[in-house]
C-alpha cells in the first residue's frame, strides 16, 4: 500500500508529494505540511526528517515546529546530528523554543557530545526548562575549549540561580573570550546583594571590552546592587554611549541619588536613548535636585524623551512637598 493511501483526503495530495523522486517536490510537500497540525502531517514530517535530501529534511525540521509528543522531540534532537549545517541549525532553533519537559532527557546526553555544536544547542534547549539535573553539565560546559559552549553553560547557570555555582562564575569572569565573560555578567543577575560575588560584577564594569561593561551594568540594576553606586558614577562617563545607558538605569533602579548630577548632564546627550534613560533614572530618583536639568530639557527634540521628563518634574516635584 502506498503511504498516501492511509492518510484522510486533505492529506491524501500531501502525502503522495512525499513520495515523488523528484526532491523539489518532496521539499516543497514538507512546506506546505508546515501548516497542518494534523496527526498525519506529524507522521509525514517525521519521515521527511530522514529523507535523503538535505534540503527535504531541513523543511521537514522546520515544520516539526508546530508538534509535540516524544517522537517529534527525538526527531529533532537526532536531527542535530545531521550532517548538514541547515538541518542542524533549523532542529537548534526550534529545540530552544520548545520548552517541553520530554526533551530533558535527550537533550542531556547531548550536552557531552563530542560535537561542540550539539553540545552548545543542548544546552540552550535546556536553558527554559530550569531543571535541576541541568546545573552538572552546566558546570561541566564551562570546561569546554569551545566559547560557544561554555556561554551556553554560563545562560543555563543563570536560569538556575544555583548559589553553589558561585567559585565556577567568579572564574568565568576572567575568561579570554569576552562574549564568555558578558555571560557570566548576565548569569550573576541571581547574587545576593550583601553576598560573595559582588566584587566579581563591580570589576565586570571595568571590562576591557564594552559589551561586558554593558552586561555588568544592566545585572547590577536588576541585583539593585546600592553597593555600587560610586562605581556606578564613575562608570557614567565610560566612552560608550551604550554602557552609560545601561548605567544610568542601573542607578534609576537603585535609586542613587548621589548620581543626580552625572544624571542631569546625561540630559545634554547628542544620544537620545541616554537622555531618556538619564530622564527616567532621575524620575525613579525623584530627589528635587533633579528639577534644575530637567526644566531646561521640556522642549526635546524626541517625544519619548519629553515625556519621560514631564513625568520625572512630577515626581521631583512630589519629593520636594514630602
Amino acid at each position: 500500500m502506498a503511504l498516501f493511501d492511509a492518510f484522510e483526503d486533505d492529506l491524501g495530495d500531501v502525502a503522495a508529494r512525499c513520495e515523488s523522486p523528484d526532491p523539489g517536490v518532496r521539499r516543497v510537500a514538507m512546506m506546505e505540511l508546515a501548516e497542518s497540525v494534523e496527526a498525519g502531517a506529524a507522521a509525514l514530517l517525521l519521515r521527511g526528517a530522514g529523507d535523503a535530501d538535505p534540503q527535504v529534511r531541513a523543511a521537514a525540521v522546520r515544520a516539526l515546529d508546530e508538534h509535540d509528543g516524544p517522537e517529534v522531540v527525538e526527531s529533532l534532537v537526532r536531527a542535530l546530528e545531521d550532517l548538514d549545517p541547515e538541518v542542524r541549525k533549523a532542529a537548534a532553533e526550534i529545540l530552544a523554543d520548545k520548552k517541553e519537559p520530554g526533551c530533558a532527557r535527550f537533550l542531556i546526553e547531548r550536552t557531552s557530545h563530542a560535537d561542540p555544536f550539539v553540545q552548545a544547542a543542548a544546552l540552550r534547549a535546556l536553558r527554559d526548562l530550569v531543571l535541576p539535573e541541568a546545573l552538572g553539565p552546566a558546570l561541566q560546559a564551562l570546561q569546554s575549549p569551545s566559547p560557544e559552549v561554555r556561554r551556553e553553560g554560563l545562560g543555563d547557570i543563570g536560569y538556575l540561580k544555583a548559589d553553589s555555582a558561585l567559585p565556577a562564575l567568579v572564574r568565568a569572569a576572567s575568561d579570554p573570550d569576552a562574549s564568555v565573560r558578558r555571560a557570566t555578567m548576565a548569569a550573576l543577575v541571581f547574587l545576593n546583594p550583601n553576598g560573595p560575588g559582588v566584587s566579581t560584577l563591580l570589576a565586570g564594569l571595568e571590562d576591557e571590552n564594552w559589551q561586558v561593561r554593558e552586561q555588568a551594568a544592566a545585572s547590577i540594576g536588576k541585583v539593585r546592587l546600592t553597593a555600587a553606586t560610586d562605581r556606578l558614577i564613575t562608570a557614567m562617563a565610560d566612552p560608550v554611549w551604550q554602557v552609560r545607558t545601561k548605567v544610568a538605569n542601573a542607578l534609576g533602579r537603585i535609586r542613587a541619588r548621589a548620581a543626580v548630577e552625572a544624571l542631569g548632564e546625561a540630559l545634554g546627550s547628542e544620544v537620545s536613548n541616554l537622555r531618556k534613560e538619564g530622564a527616567g533614572a532621575l524620575g525613579e530618583i525623584a530627589d528635587p535636585r533633579a528639577l534644575a536639568w530637567l526644566e531646561h530639557c521640556t522642549d526635546d527634540p524626541d517625544p519619548d524623551v519629553r515625556k519621560l521628563v514631564r513625568w520625572a518634574i512630577e515626581r521631583c516635584r512630589a519629593g520636594s512637598s514630602k
